[in-house]
């Protein structure tokens, strides 16, 4: 794994739930900079750290390291909705999921075109 993506990983993970870095340094009993730090390529977090980080938003330590995995915490609540269907109800929301990425992709074909 490369040093950019615990960075970005980082970044992403606090900005979908809205923390500011001071804030999560401080509920993970950091000094006020640690995330910064982190996020900003000056530091390493520690492996209790990256532990830490992972149960403050209730990720598995896979799920940060996951990289087809754009929203990890977002993707968990998605699935923990999707497992409250049933078959019926889940074929209508993997309908719906073809024909959102269907349109998207035609309008990244026609940005493309233009």
């Amino acid at each position: 794994m490369e040093r950019e993506f615990v960075q970005k990983r980082y970044a992403t993970i606090r900005n979908a739930h809205q923390i500011s870095a001071r804030k999560l340094s401080f509920a993970l009993g950091q000094s006020s900079e640690y995330i910064n730090q982190i996020e900003n390529g000056k530091m390493m977090p520690s492996i209790d750290g990256l532990f830490n980080f992972c149960d403050f938003f209730n990720i598995t330590l896979s799920e940060f390291f996951d990289s087809s995995m754009n929203y990890p915490i977002e993707f968990k609540g998605i699935i923990r909705e999707l497992n409250k269907l049933d078959s019926l109800e889940l074929k209508q929301v993997s309908d719906l999921l073809r024909l959102i990425t269907s349109n998207k992709d035609k309008k990244s074909k026609s940005k493309d075109i233009a």
